[in-house]
């Protein structure tokens, strides 16, 4: 009797070959580089997405104090006038830092400022941001202009770095103002024509 021993072939062992591991190595690379290139993109936008947010806040606290201002004294002036050209410098979280009357004092510069907020309040001429026109005033139903409301607004630009050589006219730093405008009236009299 022939018996017949069968040998049994040892499995090959199941691995990557070196070709699939550079396919696989270069893959993930690629996926690397472009993951990493998106972070400045990413930054960039939060960045943004925060100035927005306290340039907010400051046009929000800035029209409260306005309208919490009484419209007039006991003599009849304006209280409001008082803010008018007025720029008040905040810090990163929009926290005031000081302010200056007519656009210039010796606190300008003197310390870093993140944010700076222009107030111009019944002007006859409106700011460089809102296009420089001729402006009379508020009218209801007639010629007369109204004492009793005025047009505020509030520019508001992130000036890290430009500090005291901030030019809110200038073309270059145009495009970093954001511009509010709004209204602050009298309370308690009658807008109606009375005919």
């Amino acid at each position: 009797m022939l018996m017949i021993m069968q040998t049994r072939q040892p499995r090959p062992s199941r691995a990557f070959s070196l070709v699939e591991v550079t396919i696989a190595m270069a893959i993930a690379a690629i996926a690397v580089v472009t993951l990493l290139g998106l972070i400045p993109q990413g930054m960039e936008t939060m960045r943004e997405a925060g100035d927005k947010a306290i340039i907010g806040r400051i046009h929000q606290q800035l029209l409260n104090e306005l309208q919490m201002t009484p419209f007039e004294d006991e003599t009849g002036g304006s209280l409001l006038d008082e803010y008018d050209d007025m720029e008040v410098y905040y810090d990163a979280q929009g926290e005031e830092l000081g302010f200056a009357k007519g656009g210039g004092s010796d606190i300008e510069g003197s310390f870093e400022h993140i944010y700076t907020a222009r107030i111009t309040i019944g002007a006859s001429k409106a700011p460089e941001s809102v296009g420089a026109g001729d402006y009379e005033g508020f009218t209801f139903g007639g010629n007369e202009v109204n004492p009793y409301v005025k047009p505020v607004i509030i520019e508001v630009a992130p000036v890290s770095g430009l500090g005291e050589n901030f030019d809110w006219s200038s073309e270059e730093t145009r495009s970093l103002i954001s511009t509010y405008q709004s209204i602050v009236v009298k309370m308690g009299q009658d807008f109606t024509n009375e005919n």
